[in-house]
Formats: structure tokens, C-alpha cells, sequence
């Protein structure tokens, strides 16, 4: 567990999915918008490659740990992370104690 400040040292922003608006239709326009900005020790995993009808598909791993707050203990695993200017699915979230919050997430790599 990383939670110290000096570890934390990489800016991560979550956004959720959100409705921001109804169209002419009266549907909702649901558009990925900001939920929250954290300060994170970010952990990268190793790539893992497939193969699959003759295209390659790569995605990189992370675990991005964050301080627990109001925000933090209500995240989603429908929200995504924005960070390295890469979009990240979150495929875990697991409290670290009181004081944290452990994000694993993946994100495509061209």
C-alpha cells in the first residue's frame, strides 16, 4: 500500500457518464463528463496481446491508487479514468483500508 504523498504524484481524472441535456426528441444526450481529479501512485502491469480474426489487439493494465474521500468511495465501475492521454475501463475497485482506494483499470493500445 502506497498511500504516501510523494508516491501520489501523477494527476488522474475520472469521468462518468452523465445526462447533460435532452435532444429535440426529448431523449436524453448522455455525454462522458468530469467526476473528479485525483492525485495517484500509479502502478502499470504488463501489456497482454491477442490475436483474433487476424487483428492484433493489444491493452495495457494499471492500478491507479488514490485517497479515499466522498468522491473516491462512490465511484463506479462504469466510470472511466483519463490519464496519459488514454482512456482507461475500470475493471476494479477495492478500498485500501480507510485511507485508500485501489483503481485496476485497462485501456487499448494502438
Amino acid at each position: 500500500m502506497s498511500l504516501d504523498s510523494g508516491r501520489r504524484n501523477k494527476r488522474v481524472v475520472i469521468e462518468r457518464l452523465t445526462e447533460t441535456g435532452r435532444d429535440t426528441l426529448n431523449q436524453p444526450i448522455i455525454e462522458w463528463t468530469l467526476y473528479a481529479k485525483a492525485w495517484a501512485d500509479v502502478i502499470f502491469g504488463s501489456g497482454s496481446e491477442q490475436r483474433a480474426a487476424a487483428q492484433t489487439d493489444a491493452t495495457q493494465a494499471a492500478t491507479f491508487e488514490v485517497l479515499a474521500n466522498s468522491k473516491t468511495r462512490a465511484l463506479l465501475m462504469t466510470d472511466r479514468v483519463s490519464f496519459l492521454g488514454g482512456l482507461w475501463d475500470i475493471r476494479g475497485i477495492a478500498p485500501m483500508g480507510d485511507a485508500g482506494i485501489k483503481i485496476n483499470a485497462v485501456r487499448q493500445v494502438p
